[in-house]
């Protein structure tokens, strides 16, 4: 069915990133030796190191392109990733310094992070280019370095499995408390991976009980670091490269905020409908894989432009008036359309994220307005054109968005319908009017999504209108 719209690749800019990763791990890898030792510099194992970092930065740059292109289209969300992987490879360098500090080390810091800001699947193949280019630095440097075999082997045997623990089991997650056991967690695995190599490659006649104990203890205490670190470093991340973590999503998607209290004083129709909206966003989302707490908060703030002129909203009118009795269709219609454009700059000026702010203007796509198109064309002889009755889009550009087009519409509807009889043709005919304009010709949702989509509207809406025990008209009085 639909057709996605390829974005374009800057890719001048994803060279001079690659550039800039390649000189900055470059710089990290080879010059801390070249200062230790400059009277005797190793050419050959320099030219080696840069071979590596070369390779694993193209290795990254191919998987991102292949599997998570998306963060090849945004610049912002690549540049974020190279800064988190330098991040992530200075606490691990600089935890070489203490003796026990290979243990206390983040080594799924880089994964941690990204999953929240990028992707799980770009996380975990940063984090392990990451772990690779210290193992391998460490490996080539051994001469100048004092590290046992046994703490080679736990770079990388830990490293990669809390890389995959972190990105794939806990990912998506936006209610803290899951991170904090998810710490937990990362502790127990690292401490497990310093026990095995400890006996693996310690020779049991050099075993000490204090040595293990405090290897141990500082492996568990890595998985409280790296969550520490994160929580850190994810909102400075955010607001330095304008990226959007479900974090951020869950707090906005609250009606507890500035822009949620103005529209329940100044719309309360809408407020109301807006509402309800998320609650059949929020379970379509989660019924085709996408993130709940981004539906809800695009759907809470997908008709925000309302407040503006709210009379001129159905919803609003509690006085029976109608202003648009008195208009042309012509002017109906523009009055109607400002609703998404100024939707859209009262959610730059509240620095909504740029995901809610494209579900604002892309709710209603291209459709026409098809109540004042009908009472145009009663009064035009012949064919009547759709243009100059449309919304002016775009179209839903990803899932969310297509998902919110087809909640509001349904939300509506079913309230005005009221009839739950009726409710599954409602809601087909939306569907199909929607697919007859092609509005989702732009995104990548597919008619197996839709169909559960349709069928997800129809269970939320028979929840709202379940039938509850009549109460007795009786009133009751006290016995003493």
């Amino acid at each position: 069915m639909a057709k996605k719209i390829k974005k374009s690749i800057n890719w001048t800019r994803v060279l001079w990133l690659f550039v800039l990763a390649f000189v900055a791990f470059a710089l990290l890898t080879i010059l801390p030796h070249i200062l230790k030792d400059v009277q005797n510099i190793n050419y050959i194992k320099i030219i080696i190191q840069l071979i590596a970092t070369m390779f694993l930065l193209f290795a990254l740059g191919a998987y991102v392109y292949f599997a998570d292109k998306t963060a090849l289209e945004q610049t912002r969300k690549l540049f974020a990733t190279i800064v988190t992987m330098i991040i992530s490879y200075c606490a691990i360098w600089l935890g070489s310094i203490w003796e026990f500090g290979y243990n206390v080390v983040p080594f799924a810091l880089c994964s941690l992070v990204l999953s929240l800001i990028v992707s799980t699947r770009t996380g975990f193949f940063a984090n392990f280019v990451v772990i690779m280019l210290y193992f391998m630095q460490a490996i080539n440097w051994q001469s100048n370095a004092t590290l046992a075999t046994e703490n080679f082997f736990y770079i990388l045997f830990s490293g990669l499995i809390e890389a995959v623990f972190t990105a794939f089991i806990l990912g998506g997650q936006y209610r803290r408390i899951k991170y904090i056991g998810m710490g937990l967690a990362i502790g127990l695995v690292s401490a497990i991976c310093a026990a095995m190599s400890y006996v693996m490659f310690v020779e049991r006649a050099a075993w000490e009980l204090m040595d293990v104990v405090y290897k141990l203890v500082w492996s568990f205490a890595s998985g409280i670091v790296s969550i520490l670190l994160m929580f850190m470093l994810v909102p400075i991340l955010e607001r330095l490269f304008n990226i959007v973590s479900i974090f951020r999503y869950a707090e906005i998607a609250t009606s507890d905020t500035e822009l949620m209290r103005q529209l329940f004083q100044k719309a309360p129709g809408t407020y109301n409908h807006s509402l309800t909206v998320a609650n059949y966003a929020e379970a379509c989302a989660v019924a085709i894989g996408q993130s709940a707490v981004e539906a809800r908060a695009a759907a809470y703030y997908h008709d925000i432009g309302k407040m503006k002129n709210p009379a001129y909203f159905a919803e609003n009118q509690f006085s029976g008036t109608n202003p648009h009795d008195a208009m042309t269709p012509e002017a109906s219609v523009t009055m109607i359309k400002m609703h998404a454009t100024y939707g859209l700059a009262l959610a730059k000026e509240h620095n909504l994220p740029p995901e809610v702010q494209s579900a604002i203007i892309e709710h209603h796509g291209t459709l026409p307005l098809k109540y004042f198109y009908l009472k145009a064309k009663k009064y035009t002889d012949g064919f009547l054109p759709y243009d100059g009755y449309c919304y002016e889009g775009p179209k839903p550009q990803n899932k969310i968005s297509a998902i919110l087009m087809i909640c509001d519409a349904c939300e509506s509807a079913l309230r005005a319908s009221n009839d739950v009889t009726l409710a599954e043709k409602i809601v087909d005919d939306i569907v199909k009017e929607r697919l007859e304009f092609e509005q989702f010709s732009e995104c990548d949702i597919t008619m197996k999504e839709i169909d559960v989509i349709k069928t997800t509207i129809l269970t939320t809406y028979l929840g709202i209108k379940h039938k509850r025990v009549k109460y007795p008209d009786v009133k009751m009085g006290s016995d003493k």
